[in-house]
């Protein structure tokens, strides 16, 4: 019995922080869009920010459906995407300072929980019964498919380059993948593999219009769907995406930085305040400059290559960060071998 309140109170506290991850997901994006069409306006280009409140304000709106549309799957479905994303956060170690979800192998779940919030948001879009939402469905399977295949990638050949180097903890433990300390014990070659990982990821991260919103509706689209679903999906987009790229900033991230800032307090939770901040400021920086420049590179690259061949562009980088990655593992096993 006494060990329950200590549960409840990190519980709530958890709450609180997955709440600000979702906030923070809506006023980065938000705040993209403001700086994009504010340089748009200097070049010329009229784009006009969606307002803060428009997604507020999209719950409130009574729910239309089209005609044809399977509505108990089409309410249901996305508040159950929007739910696999909360257990996602409740799982990861930078969400919460104690995750209420941890069995070690945080990768592998979640990437389950991914592709359950991925086949919840699928099935809305297939259940309105329209050709525009069938055409929504196939775009965003095609896109989660170009998101989640890298990330899966970057996963399985990181955790080899971590087994070839003697990792001490589960080598499918989000906490095993630091790479900013190993940077020092790799070649170029592992370095490289490991920021094209991160530039193929980013350059991924679904986005809409040329505000590069993560939006899965624009505000023209599909104006016969309104209310709490679709404010759900667009809920749902949004935060995904940016967990996504928090999770690549985490790969990234100088922990032991910040720890040996917080060192001299002396106080655990300042240290993990000090950590939690500077993490999740690093985030929204990625979103705001990192994630536009990456999908611009690809883009630029995607144009340059033959139109034939442009499709193949983002698949043989990633075949290339791959090579890197394991001929980084193969260095290490071979001087391994020499002693």
């Amino acid at each position: 019995m006494n060990d329950i309140f200590p549960l409840l109170f990190n519980c709530f506290v958890a709450l609180l922080l997955i709440t600000f991850v979702f906030s923070a997901a809506i006023k980065s994006d938000r705040l993209y869009q403001r700086l994009a069409a504010l340089v748009m306006r200097k070049m010329g280009r009229a784009l006009p920010a969606l307002p803060e409140a428009a997604l507020r304000a999209a719950f409130r709106e009574p729910a239309s459906l089209p005609g044809r549309a399977a509505a108990k799957v089409v309410i249901y479905a996305p508040a159950l995407a929007a739910a696999s994303l909360v257990t996602l956060c409740a799982s990861l170690p930078f969400c919460t300072f104690i995750p209420i979800i941890d069995n070690g192998a945080d990768i592998i779940q979640m990437a389950q929980l991914l592709l359950l919030s991925e086949a919840f948001a699928v099935a809305a879009l297939c259940s309105l019964g329209t050709k525009e939402g069938l055409d929504f469905a196939a775009a965003e399977a095609k896109a989660a498919l170009k998101l989640l295949v890298p990330l899966a990638a970057s996963a399985a050949s990181l955790s080899f380059f971590f087994t070839q180097n003697g990792v001490d903890r589960d080598p499918f433990s989000l906490n095993s993948f630091s790479v900013v300390g190993r940077f020092s014990a790799m070649s170029p070659f592992g370095i490289c593999g490991s920021l094209l990982f991160a530039f193929i990821i980013l350059s991924q991260i679904p986005h809409r219009g040329t505000a590069e919103s993560s939006e899965l509706f624009e505000a023209s689209e599909m104006p016969d769907f309104k209310g709490a679903p679709r404010a759900l999906l667009q809920l749902w987009s949004i935060a995904r995406s940016f967990i996504i790229i928090s999770v690549v900033v985490f790969v990234f991230f100088p922990h032991n930085i910040i720890e040996n800032i917080g060192e001299g307090v002396g106080i655990a939770w300042y240290r993990q305040a000090l950590s939690f901040a500077a993490f999740w400021l690093a985030v929204v920086l990625a979103r705001l400059f990192v994630v536009p420049l990456c999908q611009f590179a690809m883009n630029f690259i995607e144009r340059r290559t033959p139109e034939k061949y442009a499709e193949a562009a983002m698949p043989l980088l990633l075949a290339a960060s791959m090579a890197l990655l394991w001929y980084e593992g193969l260095l290490l096993s071979q001087e391994a071998a020499l002693f």
